[in-house]
């Protein structure tokens, strides 16, 4: 079962008109941007070092809550917190993307203009809490994930682990690196695009090979799977983006598809363009994974590979949500990484949603979306991923 919202789809495949490049002359009219080119670029620059195996990407969501829901700042905390512990295991810097407002213009939407609204608080709010005077320093953060290796059920047995990260930033302390790196961090957002790309007034003409823009409501946008597929019309509107795009593929896509996804959205073979998130499941991904990455890496493209375990198998209303099958998420995120391992290629990035709950009991999801947008992680079982993750890549 998937999570890409049918509303926002349009009317059907290809059916969505294009904005061409040279339709943007009315550009930032009327309303701000929410994120600038020069962010977009930055996170091009990360995405393309995640591609050459110098970086790994973490990706976290709320799925169904709109952009002023109250589970952000959890979010935000949560990949805070999970990105300390994959930056150690990894010895790579953690691109953090937080996927917003999945349906921010589904059931109950006040319209574009509000949307907008809502989008500019979160996105000040992100800036907020990640800045120079927010709760993204690294050595506060480590004191959060060293209270859940105290308190929760089975954190002691990452103790060491947390004993490591605290010895790594004790030695930074002592010799004097400059730490104003370790008190801010960047965090990027990422949505699902827009029927026509609407809000043209977010749309800037970018220079470069051809004619192409950037669409400035979010650094990233992400192409989910309709019926199995990419919507045709989202890859057409993609391929004239210069964000970074990220296209969500599963256990029915064929290797030859992958490699036609991708030649569409990367014409220029950029490193780092495009990302391919895996959703396979548990039972299939060491089976179904292995062709799909020997095909795109054959055809010279060079992508990041990500991991969405969350919902790579059937989860209907009637499953255990509040255990969200922890163990099958740990098993498909085991399978992509021994795959990438064997083939040697780079496992660049997980996608997890969550709660931004810290009760372990809370994992109903909100904004009366239904029980579509399971499965979802509390607090508590995003750490126990991450941990379990860094002992992966370590081994």
């Amino acid at each position: 079962m998937t999570n890409e919202p049918s509303d926002l789809l349009g009317p059907g495949p290809g059916a969505t008109p294009l904005i061409r490049p040279h339709g943007a002359s009315t550009t930032l009219a009327g309303q701000a941007p929410l994120v600038l080119p020069a962010e977009v670029d930055d996170l091009g620059h990360l995405m393309a070092a995640a591609a050459r195996g110098e970086a790994f990407v973490l990706q976290g969501s709320t799925c169904a809550e709109p952009f002023s829901g109250p589970r952000v700042g959890g979010l935000v905390r949560t990949l805070l917190q999970m990105s300390v512990i994959l930056t150690h295991a990894a010895r790579v810097p953690v691109v953090k993307i937080a996927r917003l407002a999945a349906r921010h213009t589904g059931p109950g939407s006040a319209g574009p203009a509000r949307a907008h609204a809502e989008a500019a608080v979160t996105m000040n709010m992100i800036r907020a809490v990640s800045g120079e005077s927010g709760i993204a320093d690294v050595r506060h953060v480590q004191g959060w994930n060293r209270e859940w290796v105290r308190d929760a059920e089975g954190g002691s047995r990452f103790e060491a682990l947390s004993a490591e990260i605290d010895r790594g930033l004790g030695f930074m302390a002592a010799w004097g690196v400059d730490d104003r790196p370790l008190r801010t961090t960047k965090v990027f957002a990422s949505h699902e695009p827009l029927p026509g790309l609407r809000m043209p007034h977010l749309l800037r003409e970018a220079s470069g090979d051809e004619p192409c823009l950037w669409a400035l409501s979010a650094h990233q946008f992400r192409i989910g799977e309709r019926a199995g597929q990419p919507d045709e019309g989202h890859l057409a509107q993609a391929g004239l983006l210069a964000n970074p795009v990220c296209l969500t593929i599963g256990p029915a896509t064929a290797p030859e598809e992958a490699v036609e996804y991708v030649r569409r959205l990367d014409p220029y073979v950029r490193p780092g363009r495009v990302t391919l998130m895996c959703r396979m499941g548990s039972d299939r991904v060491r089976d179904v994974l292995p062709p799909v990455v020997e095909k795109v890496t054959a055809s010279g493209h060079q992508v990041v590979w990500s991991c969405d375990p969350m919902h790579g198998y059937p989860h209907g209303p009637s499953a255990d949500s509040a255990a969200c099958s922890l163990p099958r998420v740990v098993d498909e995120v085991r399978g992509y990484i021994d795959v990438h391992r064997a083939l040697g290629t780079h496992p660049g990035g997980i996608h997890f949603e969550t709660t931004g709950a810290q009760d372990k009991s809370d994992t109903k999801p909100l904004g009366g979306f239904g029980p579509e947008c399971e499965p979802r992680l509390n607090e508590q079982q995003s750490m126990e991923l991450a941990f379990l993750m860094a002992e992966m890549l370590r081994s």
